[in-house]
């Protein structure tokens, strides 16, 4: 491999200013850093050419992750090799390729370096920024270098037993000189957008001159080939991220410690906002110097930061007040208006400085609506912010909330980013046990008549009752916030009580006095009501979670059974439920005698039904959709069954006759109950009561055309469906006639063999309308609660005239 090296004279190239010079002279001044030179061409030409963010692909850092786990257990041991190309298969024993991989996952995942220190200096220039950046790196040996060696120290041993001491002392000096070396190693620390002026590599303290900065992956890298500690410098040349010059940004390999300084030639406020490190009185710094016997200001900035891939600043002008009002007099030419004299120019300068409008504070008023919802075992805090800007404007907000609160998002429109920093991640000044978290709120451009934002949060309770103390809660903090009010409100989402113990700083108002936008908020019952006057208040309150008992998940309103008798025996039974269901998944229906399913229909629509261990019929259930006044909306559930077995009709008897019983609690039951018109029928006996008329008026279901009348109801039906479809339904409705002679077997359609029915398994079913014609008789039955529905009924020939 050809390596390349700068023209920095190698590896031990020196920097570009006076090593001699102290910390605090050793950023890079210039005279044209001082005096902005640039006319309007370049400006031009420098917004439209020079302006990025400087970053490197997430590829530098991206590793190849082996997953072992979508190989099958069977594995046959074979090679298979294609006829017409050069690829060879082998298949490998599950054991032996999990080995295989795990081996090659360690080479792969293994990280043969490490950064343990960066620091970078900055200085703002006219066109750029430059830097300064030192890496401490670690390179390491790979994991099986030293058994290798250990492996081949004992093989050299073993072979040359014979051999003399010299010989030995010689092996064991070139395994040394292996032991230092390694496979050459790419370690990006840089963007190639940069511009490196020098750079400068050590390694064990000594210029080496082996290894070199050259270009990998899209990054200025480190190539070197020996395990030990390296020191790199580069000096670089950054572009602004914008054309207003206020902000530099560069991509970073990650380090263990890192330091940065940077030098802007103006009073200006600098800030880190990749990583966000929140500011500290001790890391901002002014400095007086002089160039060409004039005095200019410097801002320093020194502060360390958490290890990243990416590091933002930006910086604002911090002029005084009386200086920007003194440009804006030095603008108007007093001696137009008034004459050359010093009297005319100062009254001028007082007229102008009368018609300048002072610049105005930023004055914040705040509203807050919080509300507090009790569930099992955690508390929802749900914070809406309203900023409404008196003066000025505002670009950021700043929140402090309680220790004990986790933050789960923070939204609001026109949001940039924000970041909830905890004063144990952060340095400060003066730390504090438990001490606040700082919500910082940016946004994309300044507002100046008001902003909304909510907050999303929580407090985990150690367990489902105890006692809840929120004793600094979400407030607004600044000098620019003149007034905050708000309201606090706690419900409760879950079967828990709420009883309050202590408050301070809040007032206890009726639920009424709480504004509509924090009602609206809630879902459950406001147990609690407060307002305040000021954002500093305390609550504490008891929370006792009890013991939830079974309800009802599913019930029916009402059902109709429908039931048809042949003259022959034959029998077809029709169950018609409304549910109203919130969790069930099945209804069980259990019919104690053999049956034939021959439709099962759920919401109009054809389900396939199953038989569970104890030989229950089961029909999957919808949940019910929407409400329809506060109460869930009902759907239909349609059973159509033929017994297996006829009755047998004699001159005399008793029909009986049993319902199935459902695992659903009815209502109101209403059974319809066709038989022959040949017979003369007594009074019926059972858990039913024969009535004239239905009082429940929903037993008619308009989709499926049951009339209560019943021979009303088939004419009806058979008048909306096709001329083929009437000649289909017509024919079973004649069997029933006393006028006309029935055939032999009227129903022996329903017949249907083991073979063929087993046939039809996993098949949905299509909607079977059964015949209602013959004599009808009404039964009614009110809370039906898993009992099967018996009735019994003596018969009789009719005796036949002559």
């Amino acid at each position: 491999m050809v390596r390349t090296k700068y023209s920095s004279g190698g590896g031990s190239s020196s920097s570009n200013y006076n090593d001699s010079d102290s910390d605090e002279d050793r950023h890079f001044i210039s005279k044209g850093s001082m005096k902005p030179t640039v006319n309007v061409q370049q400006q031009q030409n420098f917004q439209d050419l020079y302006c990025n963010s400087n970053t490197w692909s997430a590829s530098n850092y991206g590793g190849k992750v082996i997953n072992p786990t979508k190989i099958q257990e069977k594995q046959l041991l074979s090679i298979t090799e294609h006829p017409n190309s050069k690829d060879v298969k082998i298949k490998l024993p599950l054991k032996d390729w999990l080995e295989y991989l795990k081996e090659n996952s360690n080479k792969e995942s293994s990280i043969p370096y490490s950064i343990e220190r960066s620091s970078y200096i900055a200085n703002v220039e006219d066109f750029n920024v430059s830097f300064k950046c030192n890496f401490e790196i670690h390179v390491f040996p790979e994991p099986n270098s030293k058994d290798n060696n250990n492996n081949n120290n004992n093989n050299n041993n073993n072979n040359n037993n014979n051999n003399n001491n010299n010989n030995n002392n010689n092996n064991n000096n070139n395994n040394n000189n292996n032991n230092n070396s390694c496979d050459q190693v790419q370690i990006p620390l840089l963007p190639s957008t940069v511009c490196i002026t020098s750079s400068s590599i050590q390694f064990s303290g000594k210029n080496d001159d082996e290894s070199c900065i050259g270009i990998y992956q899209d990054a200025h890298s480190l190539f070197c080939d020996r395990v030990g500690t390296y020191n790199v410098e580069l000096n670089v040349l950054a572009n602004f991220l914008t054309p207003k010059k206020n902000g530099v940004g560069i991509a970073l390999p990650k380090a263990t410690f890192n330091h940065l300084e940077i030098s802007v030639p103006r009073k200006v406020n600098i800030d880190v906002v990749e990583p966000l490190v929140r500011d500290n009185v001790d890391h901002l710094k002014y400095k007086q110097v002089e160039i060409d016997s004039k005095q200019y200001t410097h801002t320093i900035k020194k502060c360390p930061f958490q290890p990243t891939n990416y590091l933002k600043i930006q910086w604002t002008d911090a002029e005084n007040k009386n200086e920007q009002q003194q440009q804006k007099i030095n603008q108007i030419d007093l001696s137009s208006s008034t004459g050359s004299t010093e009297k005319g120019k100062a009254a001028a300068a007082a007229a102008a400085a009368s018609q300048i409008k002072p610049i105005e504070a930023t004055k914040l008023n705040v509203e807050q609506n919080t509300l507090c919802s009790v569930g099992e075992g955690v508390i929802m805090i749900l914070s809406n912010i309203v900023y409404t800007v008196v003066s000025g404007s505002v670009s950021s907000f700043d929140i402090l909330v309680g220790s004990n609160i986790k933050i789960l998002s923070v939204d609001g429109y026109n949001i940039k980013r924000w970041d909830c920093l905890s004063p144990n991640l952060i340095e400060i000044s003066t730390p504090e046990p438990n001490k606040d978290q700082l919500i910082k709120v940016q946004l994309t451009s300044s507002v100046e008549s008001s902003f909304s934002l909510t907050i999303s949060a929580e407090i985990e309770m150690d367990s489902t009752s105890g006692t809840i103390n929120i004793s600094k809660g979400i407030r607004c903090s600044g000098i620019e916030i003149s007034r905050e009010k708000g309201y606090l409100a706690v419900e409760s989402t879950a079967n828990v009580e709420v009883e309050s113990l202590t408050r301070d700083n809040l007032t206890l108002i009726d639920k009424s006095e709480l504004p509509s936008e924090l009602v609206s908020m809630s879902s459950g019952p406001l147990l609690l009501s407060y307002k305040f006057l000021v954002p500093k208040y305390a609550l504490s309150f008891k929370v006792i979670k009890h013991q939830d008992l079974p309800v009802l998940v599913a019930f029916c309103p009402s059902a109709h059974f429908t039931a048809t008798c042949s003259s022959e025996g034959a029998m077809l039974t029709k169950c018609l439920f409304t549910i109203r269901n919130e969790q069930q998944q099945y209804i069980r229906v259990t019919i104690p005698h053999q049956f034939e399913v021959w439709s099962t229909i759920v919401s109009k629509k054809a389900v396939k039904p199953a038989i569970d261990d104890q030989g229950c019929l089961m029909i999957p259930l919808n949940k019910s959709s929407g409400t329809s006044s506060g109460v869930q909306k009902t759907f239909k559930v349609e059973l159509v069954y033929k017994h297996t077995r006829d009755f047998e009709f004699l001159n005399a008897g008793t029909f009986g006759v049993v319902f199935p019983q459902i695992d659903i609690p009815i209502s109101t039951l209403s059974i319809s109950l066709y038989l022959p018109t040949d017979y003369k029928y007594g009074e019926f006996t059972g858990n039913a009561k024969e009535i004239l008329t239905f009082s429940n008026l929903q037993t008619n279901d308009s989709d499926d055309n049951d009339c209560e009348g019943g021979f009303g109801g088939a004419n009806l039906y058979i008048s909306n469906v096709m001329p083929q479809q009437q000649a289909f339904i017509q024919q079973p409705q004649q069997q029933f006639s006393s006028n006309a002679a029935p055939p032999p077997r009227q129903l022996s359609s329903f017949d249907t063999n083991e073979d063929s029915s087993s046939q039809m398994m996993g098949l949905k079913p299509i909607k079977v309308n059964i015949p209602t014609t013959g004599q009808h008789f009404k039964l009614e039955q009110l809370l039906v609660i898993s009992t099967e529905i018996k009735l019994q009924v003596p018969y009789k020939m009719k005796k036949s005239c002559c």
